[in-house]
């Protein structure tokens, strides 16, 4: 799913917003999801997962193709965490959680 068909989804189950007020409230949440994380906050979205950072040292890597060396210069990584509802939802027969 895009962006766009994401803002229809949620026009439609709306129904009395426009199509620019529908795509105006979708950017208004990735934007404030964007911005907690930029502050190094996590975001965790009930029934769904957590949305946090995390920093990775600089390290030494290799291209494989090449096999050659080069530094990997340190950054700041999101990482997801779906929650237990979620994955039981994507696998109903599991009987493990995610955490686990």
């Amino acid at each position: 799913m895009i962006k766009s068909e994401l803002v229809d989804a949620v026009r439609d189950r709306l129904g009395a917003v426009t199509s620019k007020q529908t795509w105006e409230y979708v950017s208004f949440i990735f934007d404030q999801i964007s911005e907690a994380l930029e502050h190094g906050e996590p975001v965790k979205i009930t029934n769904f997962g957590v949305f946090d950072t995390r920093h990775k040292n600089a390290r030494l890597g290799r291209n494989p193709k090449t096999l050659v060396e080069a530094e990997i210069p340190a950054r700041t990584v999101v990482r997801f965490r779906l929650s237990n509802q979620l994955f039981n939802r994507l696998n109903p027969d599991e009987k493990i959680s995610p955490k686990s």
